[in-house]
C-alpha cells in the first residue's frame, strides 16, 4: 500500500467515525446488532442449507444403494469368482436397467473393477476400457457410498458423445459378496437431478426465509428495547446538560459576585489606608506642630525667670505627654512610603521601624527571590506584619520576635512569631474574640487570604497569613 492509498484509507475511516458519532445510541445499536445477528444467522443459514443438501443427497444415495442391493447386486455375484461378467448377466443387467431407467432417471450406469477397468456399462463402447482410478472410486472401494452433485460429471470425460443439459447426481456404490461381504465391484450411476435441484432450491429458500424472519424479529425486538432506553438516556442527558448549564451560570455569577465583593473590599481597604495616612499626616503636621510651638513658647517663658510657676510646669508636662502620644499615634497610623519598594524591602522597613520605636530585636527570614504584588496587597502584608509586631511587643515584651516569608507558584505565606506567654485565640466564658484579631482576619479575607493562629505558653504565639498567588 503506497502513501496516497494509506492517506485515502485513513480519511475514509475518519469520515466513517465522524458519521458514526452523529448517530443516536439506538441507531448505533441497531446497525451493530444487525450486522452481528445477520452474520451469525447467515453462518447458521449456510450450515443448515448445507446440512439439508447433504441430507437429501444421502437420502438419494441410500435409495440407490437399496435398489442396487435388491436388483443389480444379484447379477454381479459371479464377479467374486471371475474377472468378467458373463453374457447372460450382461443381458440381465440390461433388462433391469432398461426397465428402471425412466423411473430412476438413470442417465448412464457402469460397473468398475478394482484396477479401473469397466466391466459393464450402458454405453457398450467403453466396456473393457481401463481408466485412472479417481478419489471417489477409492472411497467406494473402502466401503463408503460416494456422491457428487455436478453439472459436468466424470461421465463427459469418459463418454463425450453424451450431452448433459440438466445437472446429474454421480453416485458410487460398493457391490459386496453376499456371503463374505467382500467388495467385488463398484457400481457408478449418473442420475438426472433436475428434480433434486428444485427440491434443494425450495429447501434453501425456505431455510433462508425462516432465517430472515428470525433475524428481523430479533433485530426489531432489540431495537425496540434499545430505542426506549435511548430515548430515556437522551432525555436524561438533555436534562443533565441543562442542569450543568444552570450550575455553570450560577458559578459564573458567584465568581462575578466574589470578584465584585473582593474588589469592593480592596477599594475599601485602599480608602481606609488613604484616610489613615491623611489623618496621620494631619496629626503630625497640624496638632503636633502647634503643640511643639506651644512647648517652645513655654520654654521661652521660663528663660531668665527665677520664680517657676507650678501651674506652668504642670502645663508643660501635660503638653509634653500630649506631644508624645500624638507622635506615637501618628507613627503607628501612617506607613512609610512602600509603593516603589519590593516586598522584601517593605517588610524590612516595617521591621526596622518597629525596632527603632520599641528598642527590641526583630529577626527576618525572607526569600532571596522577589515576587511582584499589587500595591493594595503589599500594603495588606505590611499592615499585617506591623500589627503582629505591635501585639508581640504589647503582650510578649518583644521577646523572640521573628518574621518569616515564603512564596511559590500557589501561595504567599507570611508568619510573625514570638517567644512570649501566648494567648487563647478562642473566646471563653462568653467573651468576644479580641478586636485586633478580628480586624486582622477581616483585612486578610478581604484580599482572599486566611489567618492561622497558633499559640501556647511553651512556644509563644505564631500568626500566619496565607494568600493565593492568583489574587
Amino acid at each position: 500500500m503506497n502513501a496516497s492509498s494509506a492517506i485515502s484509507t485513513h480519511q475514509t475511516w475518519g469520515r466513517l467515525e465522524g458519521w458514526w458519532a452523529t448517530l443516536s445510541l439506538a441507531y448505533q445499536f441497531a446497525l451493530a446488532s444487525s450486522a452481528l445477528v445477520l452474520a451469525g444467522l447467515g453462518i447458521l443459514g449456510f450450515w443448515v442449507t448445507q446440512k439439508i443438501e447433504d441430507g437429501i443427497e444421502q437420502d438419494v444415495a441410500v435409495r440407490v444403494a437399496l435398489y442396487l442391493e435388491s436388483f443389480v447386486s444379484p447379477h454381479l455375484q459371479e464377479l467374486s469368482s471371475q474377472s468378467k461378467l458373463s453374457e447372460a448377466m450382461e443381458q440381465a443387467l440390461d433388462k433391469v436397467l432398461a426397465r428402471d431407467a425412466i423411473s430412476l432417471r438413470i442417465v448412464e450406469a457402469k460397473i468398475w473393477d478394482r484396477d479401473g477397468t469397466i466391466l459393464y456399462g450402458t454405453n457398450k463402447d467403453i466396456v473393457g476400457q481401463k481408466f485412472p482410478v479417481t478419489g471417489q472410486l477409492n472411497r467406494a472401494w473402502s466401503g463408503d457410498i460416494s456422491i457428487d452433485f455436478d453439472k459436468e460429471p466424470h461421465l463427459n470425460q469418459i463418454n463425450p458423445k453424451v450431452v448433459i443439459i440438466d445437472p446429474v447426481l454421480e453416485i458410487y456404490v460398493p457391490i459386496t459378496n453376499r456371503k463374505t461381504s467382500k467388495i467385488i465391484a463398484i457400481a457408478e450411476f449418473y442420475q438426472e437431478a433436475s428434480a433434486l435441484r428444485r427440491e434443494l432450491a425450495l429447501a434453501k429458500l425456505e431455510s433462508w426465509a425462516i432465517t430472515a424472519l428470525v433475524s428481523l424479529s430479533i433485530i426489531a425486538g432489540l431495537y425496540s428495547i434499545v430505542a426506549n432506553g435511548s430515548k430515556t438516556i437522551v432525555s436524561q442527558r438533555a436534562s443533565l446538560a441543562n442542569r450543568v448549564d444552570q450550575l455553570s451560570d450560577l458559578l459564573k455569577q458567584n465568581e462575578e459576585l466574589r470578584q465584585n465583593a473582593q474588589n469592593a473590599s480592596r477599594r475599601s481597604a485602599e480608602d481606609t489606608e488613604f484616610h489613615l495616612r491623611r489623618l496621620g499626616s494631619d496629626l503630625h503636621d497640624g496638632i503636633a506642630q502647634l503643640l511643639a510651638l506651644a512647648l517652645l513658647r513655654l520654654d521661652q517663658l521660663f528663660q531668665g525667670k527665677k520664680d517657676k510657676s507650678e501651674d506652668l510646669e504642670l502645663v508643660r508636662g501635660l503638653l509634653n505627654d500630649a506631644m508624645t502620644e500624638i507622635r506615637d499615634i501618628s507613627s503607628g497610623m501612617a506607613l512609610p512610603e512602600i509603593e516603589k519598594l519590593s516586598v522584601n524591602a517593605a517588610i524590612m522597613l516595617i521591621a526596622k521601624g518597629h525596632e527603632r520605636r520599641t528598642s527590641t530585636k526583630v529577626t527576618l527570614d525572607l526569600p532571596k527571590d522577589e515576587i511582584s504584588l499589587s500595591h493594595p496587597l503589599k500594603l495588606c502584608l505590611c499592615r499585617f506584619v506591623q500589627e503582629c509586631l505591635n501585639n508581640s511587643f504589647k503582650h510578649a515584651g518583644g521577646v523572640g520576635q521573628h518574621v518569616k516569608a515564603t512564596w511559590n507558584d500557589a501561595n504567599i505565606t507570611v508568619e510573625v512569631s514570638d517567644k512570649g506567654p501566648g494567648f487563647s485565640a478562642k473566646p471563653s466564658n462568653g467573651k468576644r474574640q479580641p478586636l485586633g484579631l478580628i480586624g486582622l482576619k477581616n483585612r486578610l479575607e478581604s484580599f482572599g487570604g486566611q489567618l492561622v493562629i497558633s499559640s501556647n505558653p511553651l512556644n509563644g504565639s505564631r500568626l500566619t497569613a496565607i494568600f493565593p498567588v492568583s489574587i
